[in-house]
C-alpha cells in the first residue's frame, strides 16, 4: 500500500499538501470554503453545501505565513463533497507565494 502511495505521488505533476486551507468563494460573497490537496496546479474545494454549477471560480486562499492570494480556477471534476479545480492564469507573485507555502509544508511532513 505504501508503495502505491509513493508511486502515485511520484507521478503527480506538482507536490501537494493535504490542508485544509481556509478560503472564500468570491463569486458568491461571504461563502467560506476549505481547500484540500493544494498544489501549484489546483486543489479540491469543499463547499460544505451544494457546490456551484459554474465551470469557473474565483477563490481567495489564506496561505500560512504568506497571507491571502486570489486565484481563478476551472472545474476539473465534481463529486458529492466538492469540486477539483485547476488554477488558470496564476500570476507570478501568487505562484511564488503558493510554492513557498507548499515547499515549507512538504519539508515539515518529512
Amino acid at each position: 500500500m505504501a508503495r502505491e502511495i509513493k508511486s502515485s505521488q511520484a507521478q503527480r505533476r506538482y507536490p501537494r499538501v493535504e490542508g485544509p486551507f481556509d478560503a472564500d468563494h468570491l463569486n458568491a460573497p461571504r461563502t467560506p470554503v476549505l481547500i484540500y490537496n493544494l498544489n501549484l496546479g489546483g486543489g479540491f474545494v469543499n463547499f460544505g453545501h451544494e457546490p456551484p454549477m459554474g465551470a469557473s471560480l474565483k477563490l481567495r486562499i489564506d496561505l500560512p505565513r504568506e497571507g491571502p492570494i486570489t486565484v481563478d480556477a476551472e472545474t476539473v471534476y465534481r463529486d458529492t463533497t466538492g469540486i477539483a479545480v485547476r488554477f488558470v492564469d496564476l500570476d507570478r507573485d501568487s505562484a511564488a507565494r503558493l510554492a513557498r507555502t507548499i515547499d515549507s509544508l512538504v519539508e515539515r511532513a518529512f
